[in-house]
């Protein structure tokens, strides 16, 4: 499903939304007065564009796309864990426009810090702090950064990847985590039951027809020649002796 939805009275390509991206990449060029570099727009599964930006330049290039270009609309901000950094990721809608960017700004680990919006976007307030809630990065100038959705208690940040419930519980290993010529020595024992045995060619066809039959083997040997049955084409059990 497109984010932008598309007008049923955009009927072919010339009036439609490569157009009108191709026209915003123009609008978008001023940027490179701000950041110092080319603007370089992606073109995201959806028909729109995306910019990367880096943190010190964020506050100047949303104020740009807002007075400028009509992008009035700060709809969402998603933190993003990439395990060797963080990002923030910005989509903002032109209403007058019809048409949606979206803006990523990557953040260091070490530091999760950057600059916050709510200058520019009133709405930013609580989207910055569910940002801060989940993921722990700080937004610098938020007039009220605190959780939003847990406890001010609470520890750790639930959305990072390296999250671990506090506190941590750590298990002893289980037998079967050893080797198994380990596990069938005397301090793995149980009942002195256990040995390691060959899988049978066809052991599972012969458990069926006769439930009980020890197949895979056990110390009860005295038990195997009682059980032992033959079965017949017809799959009927036949005593031994018979």
């Amino acid at each position: 499903m497109d984010l932008v939805p598309r007008s049923r009275s955009m009927p072919s390509a010339t009036t439609g939304y490569r157009d009108q991206n191709a026209a915003l990449a123009r609008d978008l060029a001023p940027i490179a007065q701000i950041t110092g570099k080319p603007v370089s727009p992606k073109t995201l599964r959806g028909d729109y564009l995306a910019l990367d930006i880096d943190r010190e330049h964020l506050v100047a290039v949303c104020r740009f796309l807002r007075d400028q270009l009509g992008f009035d609309l700060l709809s969402c901000i998603s933190g993003v864990d990439m395990l060797d950094h963080l990002e923030t990721v910005y989509n903002i809608r032109a209403t007058t426009r019809g048409q949606l960017i979206q803006l990523k700004v990557r953040i260091d680990t070490q530091n999760p810090e950057v600059d916050s919006v709510v200058s520019v976007w009133p709405t930013a307030n609580w989207l910055e702090r569910e940002t801060y809630d989940m993921y722990g990065i700080r937004f610098a100038g938020h007039p009220d950064l605190r959780r939003m959705l847990l406890d001010d208690d609470f520890e750790g940040y639930p959305l990072l990847k390296s999250f671990h419930q506090v506190p941590m519980t750590v298990k002893p290993r289980a037998t079967t985590q050893v080797d198994p010529n380990m596990a069938i020595s005397g301090k793995f024992q149980q009942q002195n039951l256990e040995r390691v045995v060959q899988k049978k060619l066809g052991q599972g066809m012969e458990e069926r027809l006769h439930p009980g039959t020890p197949t895979f083997g056990h110390a009860f040997h005295g038990n195997d020649e009682a059980n032992q049955e033959e079965a017949n084409p017809e799959g009927e059990a036949v005593s031994g002796n018979s």
